[in-house]
């Protein structure tokens, strides 16, 4: 598996893996009509690609294809947020997530960067995953994200 920089050259499988991870990983989180309904056209893949152009992106992937990514923005000074953190469901839990989150904390810990920072549901399925890498409970309040799911905030020192 190799850790890479996103490109817009990568648009088409990043919003592969992101839609499939959705219809898996949210399936019982999320109102089945939502996922049903979620677009997956060549609209969505020329949006994504110009998203790309303009933020920070890391890919997985094996045998030169995308099979997962993670997208970062910086909220606060020396502070990294990990705004989406997506790995295609034929691939999950075989490492590609830890990988991200690793080669993250690795590059912006040599940039100078002191803590990271993510949103995820209250309750949700990636709650476990993210304990694993060190991402504790912050003292921020939840607040709701898509149909009014809870979030909450998790924060690790780098």
């Amino acid at each position: 598996m190799k850790i890479r920089r996103g490109t817009p050259l990568d648009a088409k499988e990043i919003k592969s893996a992101h839609y499939h991870a959705y219809q898996v990983s949210y399936r019982g989180y999320l109102p089945d009509d939502f996922l049903d309904h979620m677009p997956f056209d060549e609209n969505v893949i020329n949006r994504t690609e110009n998203y790309i152009k303009e933020h920070e992106y890391y890919v997985a992937e094996i045998d030169n294809h995308v099979i997962g990514f993670v997208n970062l923005e910086y909220p606060e000074e020396k502070t990294v947020e990990i705004m989406a953190l997506y790995i295609h469901p034929d691939f999950q839990r075989q490492g590609a997530g830890s990988a991200l989150v690793n080669e993250v904390c690795r590059r912006k810990k040599e940039e100078g960067y002191s803590k990271l920072v993510l949103w995820t549901m209250k309750d949700g399925p990636s709650l476990g995953f993210y304990q694993k890498q060190g991402l504790m409970f912050s003292n921020t309040a939840e607040k709701y994200w898509k149909l009014n799911i809870p979030i909450i905030r998790m924060e690790k020192d780098l």
